[in-house]
């Protein structure tokens, strides 16, 4: 029974989302705060600190009194200068009426003052000597509070900085940071275990491209992930499986899918109950399964992928890596768009063909290698996915494709 690509995309989707859920039901790890923290919030990170810290000047200008410049318009107001104030300073002293101080970007304003006017509503040159005793024009009124940055405006010491479930990204790791959190309690990370089939992987006779592969993708996401080799032997299949249920949330396999005669994944798996597997209507990447396996006590999906390098990896892009991404509070989507291709091709008819490409300095996308799923080598070199329509069978040069960016 086939399916098409949004019906499979669907279906897997479906079952890493709810081994995501489940595992988010485990214990949060508390993880320092540091460059290369990933996952997402499991209990809200609460502030130690008012962000910012002290009122601070938006601009560089001068401290005022408000008041001070009530009468500014026709006739400029002149107003001596006090000593510079400058980001670093802890505790600059009060602001007298009837004086101003010039301050830099992110400086704390002076007690008393009131509002900041940016050096360029000044003439050049106003700044005066760093220890003040210069005077300064103004040429208007200012509003109280104007370029001024209060304390806690961002967030006040007891509030959440983050809430349960938020993606711990760069910009969180850096508000963290800012805010004086130092732990937090994290969702376990999906533990996924990536399991290869096939005696000449494990004999040597051909590299096991395929786990390397998916390892990288699952490291990249952030995701706890192990590879495994395994013959074509049920019987080694079905004992790995067994050992692996018991410690990870997601299982990846890589052949043994298809209709031959060593098919051990589509053997072990077929038959058992609520399992899928068929041909989904993509070019790379048709034959896929899914499953479930059960040691008695704990149950993981199985999702079943075919197994040349190109369809392993177009398979991890059309179905896996948003759901997985999504659990990992990582971005799920691909950047994409459309291009006009620089020559022809052709496509199966009935399906969706996945073409790897490279976007040209012009604009313009160009095919790299083949269309065969054996290329491994033709796919690292492209930095675009291009989709065909299962319902056109050739593009000509000049005719605009979809593309997905892979790198």
């Amino acid at each position: 029974m086939g399916r098409s690509v949004d019906e499979h995309v669907h279906q897997v989707a479906a079952v890493i989302r709810g081994a995501a859920q489940r595992r988010a039901q485990d214990p949060p790890l508390e993880c320092r705060v540091v460059p290369g923290l990933t996952g997402r919030l499991a209990a809200p990170a609460v502030s130690t600190l008012d962000v910012p810290g002290f009122d601070n000047s938006q601009m560089d200008g001068f401290a005022v009194y408000a008041a001070d410049l009530d009468r500014a318009g026709d006739l400029p107001v002149t107003l001596p200068t006090v000593a510079h104030v400058v980001a670093g300073d802890t505790a600059p002293p009060r602001l007298d009426p009837g004086t101003a101080a010039p301050i830099m970007t992110g400086a704390p304003v002076p007690p008393g003052a009131d509002a900041v006017v940016p050096v360029e509503r000044t003439r050049p040159g106003d700044f005066g000597p760093v220890a003040g005793g210069g005077l300064v024009e103004f040429s208007g009124p200012v509003a109280s509070g104007t370029f001024v940055r209060p304390r806690g405006a961002d967030v006040r010491t007891g509030e959440a900085v983050l809430e349960p479930g938020a993606p711990l990204h760069a910009a969180a790791v850096g508000a963290l940071t800012v805010a004086g959190v130092t732990t937090v309690e994290v969702v376990p990370p999906l533990r996924v275990a990536i399991v290869a089939t096939g005696a000449e992987l494990v004999s040597g006779a051909v590299p096991d491209s395929n786990s390397r592969a998916l390892l990288a993708h699952a490291h990249e996401l952030g995701l706890a992930a192990t590879a495994h080799v395994v013959e074509d032997d049920p019987a080694a299949l079905e004992d790995l499986l067994n050992r692996l249920v018991t410690d990870h949330d997601v299982i990846l396999t890589t052949g043994g899918v298809s209709a031959g005669t060593r098919e051990v994944v589509r053997q072990v798996l077929e038959g058992r109950p609520g399992a899928w597997f068929g041909h989904v209507a993509v070019q790379p990447g048709g034959p896929q399964g899914l499953a479930r396996w059960s040691d008695g006590a704990r149950e993981v999906p199985v999702v079943c992928l075919p197994g040349n390098p190109v369809s392993v990896l177009v398979s991890f892009e059309l179905f896996l890596r948003s759901p997985l991404a999504q659990a990992a509070g990582r971005v799920a989507w691909r950047p994409s768009g459309t291009a006009v291709l620089t020559e022809p091709l052709t496509s199966p008819a009935g399906r969706v063909q996945v073409r790897r490409g490279r976007m040209e300095p012009d604009g313009r996308v160009s095919l790299v290698g083949e269309a065969g799923s054996h290329l491994a080598v033709s796919y690292a070199r492209a930095d675009l996915l291009v989709f065909v329509p299962e319902s056109v069978t050739a593009r000509e040069a000049g005719d605009t494709v979809e593309w997905w960016r892979i790198a």
